[in-house]
């Protein structure tokens, strides 16, 4: 049975495989800089920490600071590139295959033209350049080395099946989106047009044991996407979900909305998943009736 290490093992991204972890194939591990964590972890002091690992396959590289936390402090990009480093290290030492959670937000036009892996980076947004550089440094670790890491420029997971912290809950879009429905019972978008391209949770965590169980590891970079819409639409959905099962309205002020064209993400074949509306519509209700 493989055993997965994900640093980061107290965020988001984390709690939802912790969440949904129903493959009986794959043992996690969860490690986290936070002292009262079961498997805590110290990158400041980390020759010491390795005794931890020696058993591992792989690892999943989730550390960061959001975007509001880099906008308090930019300084943590420098600590983000540290550990980056520091964990590449560490898989070149014991062998093990590294998968790193990027973002769709290192694209300077993401959500405002079609997208492949070539398109032009975002420098300027301290999150983008954030991700963009812990992939630099993962390319030039690995540089020598063969089918070692996979790098996943993300969009926009959400979902969650049980609690989560009510103060994350704005900085995930739908779910700041639901969190205005129920206690404002209005939503307002300031740019309509802007396109997100969204992922359910469950297909977060399918991509996560598909990548480990078919071994994709091609030191390769690749767009994960599932459906676009636009915020408009979106704040549709909710809208309509919210009736469906409070059987309440909700206003929804738009701005900015001229109905422009869709967009497309170029995605790597691997990760191509055949659409049903319903997973949108299934992830969106649960986390109405949780925020509920």
């Amino acid at each position: 049975m493989p055993r997965i290490a994900i640093f980061g093992g107290t965020g988001y991204l984390a709690t939802i495989i912790k969440q949904q972890n129903y493959s009986k194939k794959n043992k996690y591990i969860f490690f986290s800089r936070k002292k009262n964590s079961k498997n805590y972890i110290n990158f400041s002091n980390f020759e010491k920490n390795k005794f931890f690992l020696k058993n591992i396959d792989f690892i999943i590289h989730l550390i960061g600071p959001s975007q509001n936390q880099l906008k308090k402090n930019s300084s943590l990009g420098i600590d983000k590139k540290q550990i980056t480093t520091k964990i590449c290290d560490l898989c070149i030492a014991h062998n093990i295959k590294l998968i790193y959670i990027s973002s769709m937000q290192v694209y300077k036009n993401y959500g405002k033209s079609n997208l492949s892996i070539n398109s032009s980076i975002n420098l300027k947004n301290l999150y983008a350049k954030s991700h963009f550089d812990s992939e630099r440094i993962i390319e030039r670790k690995f540089l020598n080395y063969k089918h070692m890491y996979t790098i996943l420029r993300m969009g926009n997971v959400f979902g969650f099946k049980n609690y989560v912290n009510i103060r994350e809950l704005n900085n995930n879009m739908i779910h700041g989106l639901c969190n205005s429905a129920i206690i404002k019972k209005e939503i307002n978008i300031k740019n309509g047009d802007v396109q997100r391209t969204f992922i359910p949770s469950k297909i977060f965590v399918n991509i996560i044991n598909k990548t480990i169980q078919k071994k994709i590891f091609n030191n390769s970079i690749m767009n994960i996407t599932y459906k676009n819409y636009n915020l408009k639409n979106i704040a549709l959905i909710i809208k309509k979900r919210f009736k469906l099962i409070f059987n309440l309205n909700i206003k929804i002020k738009i701005e900015n909305f001229n109905d422009k064209k869709k967009y497309s993400v170029y995605t790597n074949k691997k990760y191509k998943f055949k659409f049903f509306e319903k997973k949108i519509y299934d992830e969106i209700d649960q986390v109405l009736k949780n925020i509920k």
